[in-house]
């Protein structure tokens, strides 16, 4: 199992924000459809809008990788990087307990 979390900082307008999550939505029908993902959610920080966490779970490397090459992947990223206001911050760890 493979889980990664992704912090994505994105500008703080209301019409921005609008279009990412409108992205953010297509973005997420089509990977939970995908064999090899286990979790594919998507939380705002409650007090910090535009800071969004995206939480993965996938059960292969090669999963992930299919994901990350995927037409719906790279067309959100061409999509919705003009609204980022940072690098997205990707940590891959692994349960513990």
């Amino acid at each position: 199992m493979i889980t990664i979390t992704a912090f994505i900082r994105a500008k703080n307008d209301s019409a921005d924000l609008e279009i990412l999550n409108n992205l953010f939505t297509r973005l997420i029908d089509e990977t939970r459809k995908e064999p090899g993902c286990q979790k594919y959610e998507l939380h705002e920080v409650k007090d910090q809008p535009g800071l969004y966490i995206m939480m993965e779970e996938w059960v292969s490397e090669v999963a992930l990788e299919s994901h990350n090459t995927s037409g719906h992947f790279t067309d959100f990223v061409t999509s919705a990087e003009s609204y980022f206001t940072a690098p997205i911050q990707e940590f891959l760890s692994t349960k513990l307990i």
